[in-house]
């Protein structure tokens, strides 16, 4: 390189002494003919054709050094300089240094802090496409002294990475070391549309400590025209926020793999999907996601459910006829708030299924939303603010709010409803604020919100009415109808728990005791008024009250849902005049058989849904009750089976058959006897089948010895046992020989010293052997492990058990081992998991014998069989 050669004549004294800014120049003009030189006492400017520059420049206040160069290895043509801090350093990249350049610079420059780095990649034409080429460890930048607004920066003229030190971490004493971001083009990482958007990084990586960037970002050959992101933070555990905002549409699925400790994420993009494990690295730790997106974006059914904390979601989607997944939010304990802004055109009724404590939903800016499913709510006991505004609901069926008991605020503003019923809002008792200005409505009925008893404010701007109802004739306000004007109002007192008023139109007496956590109905005002309507749902109430009961005898409704209800029977006596009772969702499995005769002699009607009705004979006076008087029951439709049979589980009550809850006898015996029959028919075909495998299996596990005898077992074996010895204990098998061979259970013995024929091949010989023999004998000593074809044959006899899946080795321990850990493997493992004999014990023969070979007249006469010895 031509500015290596021209600075060579500075080596040598120049390395060791600090050299004045002023003095630099008279020593470069020696011997660089091709540079330009300029020094005074406070710059330094260095120009070499197309090669090298440099301009080094202090101030009072600053120091400021700019470099650029086409390649370099070493920096020992540079004098050493004490500059100590320097405020700014840009460097113009055409080549990539070594590992050590960034700290041989520090050294000669004498470097000790430096407050903002900028570097430059100019090693290709297109001048958008630049990287942060080198790492900057602490050590080496000194970060711990930054103070004030500093930055790494990443720049060209088509964009910029800024990054506030001072806003990104909270003590810059905590960054270790930002590594080797090598090679990254811009368009990779879409640079100019995050600084577009956000200005500078330090509001996307805002409070947070930051540790470590590991060296993830190599990427040189990335194809930028997919416009695909190759983002990752890599070792960045203590990052708590983060957002990301960018134009790409495709996100890798390990891009966040490092964020372990991540409670906050905010994300703005253009992407059609999201990887299923995208959000993994943090599924213990996230607690509020904000999802922002361009476009519609599928959702992997499992991307948020394994976010076990997580609490408040956000998701504001660009594409408004797009459809969630059906279970997106499903079973998620922990959520709380759950906001979908311009997010589906469909939401079903599974949506939020088992996500028992959510506070808040808002579905909103939906303009294909018409309508919303019945059970969407069901589970949502909790809910205190629902916010639909702004979608295109024309109808709400009823029962959507059913399970909303706590709910306080309703927003329905800007849909295109034409009606409020009040049966749709008779659950919402908590309601206080409710919004339904800018919607279709042209008339309420006069009931609408006579149950909602916590409304306080209603908001109908921009609803034109056609026309409004009195709730009594004209004349009344006359005072012509002495009935109404003259009435005299009677003074009684009502529970403490309770609300009671007068139904103007009917003269009905209300007693409102709903969610009240009451453990028994309270006595009733005295009144003369012939009608009482007691409403007590979602209490913990576990007996009816009794017609007896102080002001009960002039009730005609009960309303009892959501309670602890269990028994209907005769003891039950209910208020006379009772014309309908509501039992919903209490814990009722049947009634008596005379209470169902009570219900045929009267015109009770009943609620029954919800309850766990068991479908069994006793349900038959029931069954028939319901079929023969359909219309006394209002939700027969939604009666099921909580229990019986697989065809009857969760089968409408109303469909049941006779036989199905109720089999007759004679078809279940004869149902037994065919099972039985053909049951039998298959043990035997399986028997003839399998007789030879079935009884090898029987005398394995030492069942049914009665019936198998070893004899059929082994029945094609030349030789009751095969004895493998050393041949150096001859003298135990000439005591043990003739014992075997000889008495009452006489035994055929193979010997390979005696049996074997002379020149066959001795590896087949003992393969031959173990197959024919029932019983491989091992006469274990310290010779046998010494003799390789002993131990031979102790591994073909070990594979034949094995294969056979029948304990056929009898070890027989002569003398005491003398180096155990010399054993084969296969042989000491097995003498850890299997007993054996030991030569010298007084009842060695007996076990001996017994571990032999039995025929069908040795186990006669025997009761138990012990284990087997090996």
């Amino acid at each position: 390189m031509l500015w290596l050669v021209i600075v060579s004549t500075l080596l040598g004294s120049a390395l060791a002494q600090i050299v004045p800014l002023s003095t630099y120049c008279n020593r470069m003009k020696k011997s660089a003919t091709n540079c330009m030189c300029e020094s005074e006492s406070n710059l330094v400017v260095v120009r070499c054709t197309d090669e090298y520059a440099m301009q080094l420049e202090q101030s009072d206040r600053e120091t400021n050094i700019f470099m650029s160069y086409y390649d370099v290895f070493d920096l020992d043509h540079l004098p050493c300089f004490n500059l100590v801090q320097v405020t700014k350093f840009e460097f113009d990249a055409y080549n990539f240094w070594n590992e050590t350049f960034w700290s041989d610079l520090q050294s000669k420059l004498g470097i000790e802090s430096i407050l903002a780095i900028e570097v430059r990649d100019r090693r290709v034409d297109n001048a958008s496409r630049m990287a942060l080429t080198q790492k900057l460890t602490a050590a080496d930048v000194n970060i711990s002294d930054y103070s004030g607004s500093h930055e790494i920066s990443n720049s060209s003229d088509s964009g910029k990475i800024t990054i506030e030190i001072s806003n990104v971490y909270e003590n810059g004493s905590n960054i270790y070391s930002t590594s080797n971001m090598y090679g990254n083009a811009s368009d990779t990482y879409n640079v100019s549309n995050i600084y577009d958007k956000s200005n500078n990084i330090s509001n996307i990586l805002s409070n947070n400590n930051i540790s470590q960037t590991k060296k993830k970002y190599n990427d040189t050959n990335c194809d930028t025209s997919l416009n695909k992101t190759t983002w990752f933070f890599s070792y960045v555990q203590n990052l708590s926020s983060f957002t990301f905002e960018s134009d790409i549409y495709q996100l890798e699925e390990d891009m966040f793999q490092a964020f372990t400790n991540l409670t906050q994420l905010e994300l703005k993009l253009s992407v059609d999907w999201l990887p299923p494990l995208l959000f993994a690295p943090f599924a213990t730790t996230l607690q509020e996601i904000n999802f922002e997106n361009s476009r519609s974006v599928n959702f992997s059914s499992a991307l948020l459910r394994q976010m076990c904390r997580l609490e408040n979601v956000t998701v504001h989607l660009g594409g408004n006829a797009a459809k969630l997944q059906p279970q997106l939010f499903t079973n998620m304990s922990q959520l709380r708030e759950v906001h979908l802004l311009s997010a589906s055109s469909k939401v079903d009724h599974r949506m939020f299924r088992g996500s028992h404590n959510l506070r808040i939903i808002q579905i909103v800016f939906n303009d294909f939303l018409n309508k919303l499913p019945v059970g969407l709510f069901r589970d949502q006991f909790f809910l205190t603010d629902l916010d639909l505004h702004s979608n295109s609901l024309s109808e709400l069926p009823v029962g959507l709010f059913s399970s909303l008991h706590r709910l306080q605020t309703l927003d329905l503003s800007r849909n295109k409803l034409c009606a409020l019923s009040s049966d749709l809002l008779k659950p919402l008792w908590s309601l206080n604020m409710l919004n339904v200005n800018y919607n279709s409505l042209i008339a309420l009925e006069s009931a609408t919100f006579s149950e909602l008893r916590s409304l306080s404010f209603i908001d109908m701007r921009g609803t034109q009415f056609y026309g409004t109802r009195l709730s009594m004739h004209y004349e009344a306000l006359l005072c012509t109808n002495d009935v109404i004007c003259q009435y005299k109002a009677e003074t009684w007192q009502c529970a403490s728990d309770c609300i009671c008023w007068v139904e103007r139109d009917t003269l009905e007496l209300i007693v409102d005791c709903r969610g009240s956590a009451l453990k028994e109905l309270p006595e009733l005002p005295h009144t003369r008024l012939v009608q009482t309507i007691v409403r007590a749902s979602n209490n913990s109430l576990k007996a009816l009250p009794s017609a007896n009961s102080t002001g009960y005898a002039n009730v005609t409704e009960l309303h009892l849902a959501h309670n602890h209800l269990k028994h209907f029977n005769s003891s039950i006596q209910l208020p006379i005049n009772l014309t309908f009772l509501d039992v919903r969702y209490n814990h009722i499995n049947g009634f008596s058989d005379e209470f169902v005769g009570y219900l045929e002699n009267s015109t009770l009607k009943l609620a029954l849904a919800g309850n766990p009705l068991h479908c069994d004979c006793n349900a038959l006076p029931l069954l028939n009750f319901v079929r023969a008087q359909p219309q006394r029951v209002r939700d027969i439709g939604e009666l099921q089976c909580a229990t019986g049979t697989g065809a009857v589980y969760r089968k409408a009550f109303q469909q049941l058959d006779v036989d199905e809850i109720c089999p007759s006898y004679v078809l279940l015996i004869g149902c037994i006897v065919g099972g039985l029959v053909v049951l039998g028919c298959l043990i035997c075909t399986l028997y003839l089948a399998y007789r030879q495998q079935l009884k090898i299996w029987l005398y394995n596990h030492n069942w049914c010895l009665w019936w198998v005898s070893e004899e059929e077992l082994d029945k094609d074996k030349l030789y009751d046992a095969f004895i493998s010895y050393s041949h150096k204990d001859e003298e135990l098998i000439t005591k043990l020989l003739p014992k075997l061979e000889t008495g009452p259970h006489a035994f055929r013995v193979c010997l390979h010293s005696r049996d074997w024929l002379v020149g066959d091949c001795i590896p087949e010989q003992i393969v031959r052997t173990v197959e024919d023999s029932k019983r491989i004998l091992i006469i274990l000593s310290q010779h046998f492990i010494e003799s390789v074809w002993a131990r031979m044959e102790f591994r073909i006899a070990y594979q034949a058990t094995l294969r056979d899946k029948r304990k056929r080795i009898i070890i027989i321990l002569y003398k005491e081992l003398e180096n155990f850990e010399g054993i084969d493997s296969e042989l000491r493992a097995y003498l850890k998991l299997n007993t054996y004999l030991k030569w010298g014990d007084p009842l060695f023969w007996s076990k001996l014998r017994y571990a032999m070979p039995h025929n069908r007249r040795v186990l006669k006469g025997q009761t138990k069989r012990p284990a087997p010895l090996v």
